[in-house]
């Protein structure tokens, strides 16, 4: 699983989780941070399970005209597979199973 997340002010957030649970926390703003890696616990790996399984179809949300903030884009899986999701951040209040997926993720760090 793979989700990316551009923002203002050079902001940027990657969050890479392998299958065996294993992580990778890259992050910044214009300043650089030293990424952080870890290892998902078994309740949390059940939480993303449960919520990847819940996840609809693969889905584009842009950002309506005039918006400010932050653009995501999630892949879960590879190659011909995966399932890849492009939207707006503020998309997430109306996409319940797309927004307890990314809140699971962002509870790594």
């Amino acid at each position: 699983m793979h989700y990316r997340v551009v923002g203002q002010d050079d902001y940027m957030l990657i969050i890479q989780v392998e299958p065996d649970g294993v992580f990778t926390i890259d992050q910044g703003d214009y300043t650089s941070h030293k990424p952080s890696r870890g290892q998902v616990d078994k309740e949390h790996q059940q939480r993303l399970r449960r919520a990847l399984d819940a996840l609809g179809e693969a889905r584009d949300h842009p950002a309506p005209d005039g918006a400010s903030g932050f653009i995501a884009e999630l892949t879960i899986g590879d190659g011909a597979d995966a399932r890849r999701y492009r939207f707006w951040e503020g998309a997430l209040a109306q996409q319940a199973d797309l927004n307890a997926l990314v809140r699971e993720l962002e509870v790594l760090g």
